[in-house]
């Protein structure tokens, strides 16, 4: 992973930490905060996984000092498509675009209480990400959902963001991307480029290139589904062969399609490719369809106004 390419203070972007084999082992956002300063968020859930990383990676001569903020910092995720005019009514900061454009990051305060805000969600909406100290938790909840109580603001669960991540062709760490795949098999040609000098995990990746990816992920709509959605390591085939797996899915709500996301041999990871998924020992057609059915061009979180 490099970091170096954060040229403006403000910018944030989604960066992979690869391991040597050429495979994801984490993934990291970043904001730089100061000209040698940078903000890392990774998920929870893979606190100890992240933190070794890092510890592995990072300089011995003590070039580059790490502090870590995990118990003291809290986050709230405000997205939706009034979340502008909800956040407006407890910051003085203007969230315009023009002032506050997708992927950024701004010191600001929420109901007098500061934080780090970053437009940015994992739910493909106009919307914050608000980092900020964790004794301030409650109180920013509270003004948040004061504050939107007129546009029905509701909290909204795990299960919730994991339809809308779904329909964007999200990927996580674990499923979609992970050190059984190499970082190409998962998509993320745009995030890792060989060119970029040498970085952790690179001449491997070139070999893995160089012998031919076994896989490639798609997003695969699932037809006539009963009760049941896929829920990930479901088999997929092909005229009865198992050709790959679905990493994970579930029923879009916005764009009302059962979908999956999986891996599966590079031949049959074609736009309008037909296969067949098993769930709960049934078998479903199945469709690859084109990445991020809901708002594919992004326009909610990038130009929305």
């Amino acid at each position: 992973m490099q970091i170096k390419f954060l040229k403006k203070i403000g910018r944030v972007n989604l960066c992979h930490a690869l391991n040597t084999s050429g495979g994801v082992h984490s993934e990291f956002t970043i904001a730089k905060e100061k000209e040698n300063s940078f903000y890392l968020v990774s998920a929870g859930a893979f606190q100890r996984l992240d933190h070794d990383w890092i510890h592995k990676w990072i300089p011995e001569d003590g070039s580059v000092t790490y502090e870590n903020l995990t118990n003291s910092m809290g986050v709230l995720v405000l997205a939706g498509p009034k979340s502008r005019d909800i956040l407006s009514k407890i910051t003085k900061t203007d969230l315009s675009n023009e002032n506050f454009p997708w992927l950024s990051s701004k010191k600001i305060n929420v109901g007098l209480a500061p934080s780090i805000a970053m437009r940015m969600n994992f739910v493909g909406e106009l919307g914050w990400e608000l980092h900020h100290p964790i004794e301030y938790q409650n109180h920013i909840f509270d003004k948040l959902m004061e504050a939107g109580k007129d546009h029905g603001l509701k909290p909204f669960g795990i299960r919730a963001m994991e339809s809308l991540r779904v329909e964007k062709t999200y990927k996580l760490v674990g499923t979609e991307m992970s050190i059984e795949y190499a970082a190409f098999e998962s998509g993320l040609e745009r995030f890792v480029h060989l060119n970029k000098g040498n970085f952790i995990g690179r001449d491997s990746l070139v070999k893995w290139q160089q012998n031919g990816f076994k896989n490639k992920m798609v997003t695969l709509e699932v037809h006539d589904v009963e009760d049941a959605d896929a829920l990930g390591n479901n088999p997929i085939y092909n005229n009865g062969n198992v050709i790959g797996r679905a990493t994970g899915g579930n029923y879009g709500f916005r764009v009302k399609k059962s979908l999956a996301i999986g891996m599966v041999e590079p031949q049959y990871a074609h736009v309008g490719q037909k296969l067949e998924m098993d769930i709960l020992d049934k078998k479903y057609n199945v469709t690859v369809i084109e990445d991020s059915p809901y708002d594919p061009k992004n326009e909610k979180t990038k130009t929305i106004v």
